[in-house]
């Protein structure tokens, strides 16, 4: 039985790490794009040359680092966002080297000041209004905390997309991802007053990006991050999240 030990059973693995290559090259390519549906798994895996399990598991592993989404009963296709291939790999770091919140607020703070400034560079006026609607939206909902928070998402999160940059989006998108995981803010995040603060600091972000101060930009978001990290320091310390 000593021919066992020459056996490495890593065919099957290396039958889906070459459907995960020949994937990803078809999407370096510009064959798949992002939206784009894959063919059903009987004509992929004909086309491929393997069997279905075989395809089923590379299409698992594509799904599970974020290229994918896979739906019971519905097709697969590539994620428009690939924020996701970031986040898992982010959240190992942090279970190996037991990263603290002031590590990831560093990170955060680092990149969306710079993406403020970009975004006050880049901004055309249909994004400076689609900024004051959301300033808008938060200040009508300032007394619903769930819907005051997810409209003051959606400002930093247009902030990003107005920077356009896609690399950057993705990291800022897995830190944010993070860091509700870290400590779960979004269920006791800002008090009224705390909300009150926060609206304000978003409006003078707004108005440096609607003046194109990218310098005035990035001091507002950059004031602004300073408020939040002193407020997650004191829930961190009294055990909130």
């Amino acid at each position: 039985m000593d021919f066992l030990e020459k056996v490495k059973p890593i065919e099957k693995f290396i039958i889906i790490d070459q459907v995960i290559e020949e994937i990803t090259e078809m999407i370096e390519k510009g064959y798949l794009k992002p939206g784009d549906n894959l063919p059903g798994e009987r004509v992929l895996s004909e086309k491929l040359g393997i069997s279905r399990t075989s395809l089923r598991q590379a299409l698992k592993a594509l799904n599970v680092i974020g290229v994918l989404e896979i739906s019971t009963g519905k097709k697969t296709f590539i994620k428009n966002s690939f924020s996701d291939i970031l986040t898992n790999p982010f959240r190992f770091i942090k279970a190996i080297h037991s990263i603290k919140l002031k590590e990831v607020f560093e990170a955060r703070r680092i990149l969306e000041e710079g993406l403020a400034q970009k975004a006050a560079m880049k901004a055309e006026d249909n994004d400076i209004k689609r900024l004051k609607s959301y300033i808008d939206e938060a200040e009508k909902n300032l007394e619903n905390k769930s819907e005051f928070i997810y409209s003051e998402f959606k400002f930093h999160q247009y902030i990003f997309n107005i920077a356009d940059n896609k690399i950057l989006d993705a990291v800022m998108n897995s830190l944010n991802d993070l860091l509700l995981v870290l400590e779960k803010y979004e269920k006791d995040y800002l008090t009224l007053e705390d909300r009150k603060i926060s609206l304000d600091q978003h409006k003078k972000i707004y108005d440096a990006i609607s003046m194109r101060n990218a310098d005035k930009a990035r001091l507002a978001m950059h004031n602004h991050l300073d408020t939040m990290e002193l407020r997650l320091q004191k829930m961190e310390k009294s055990g909130k999240g």
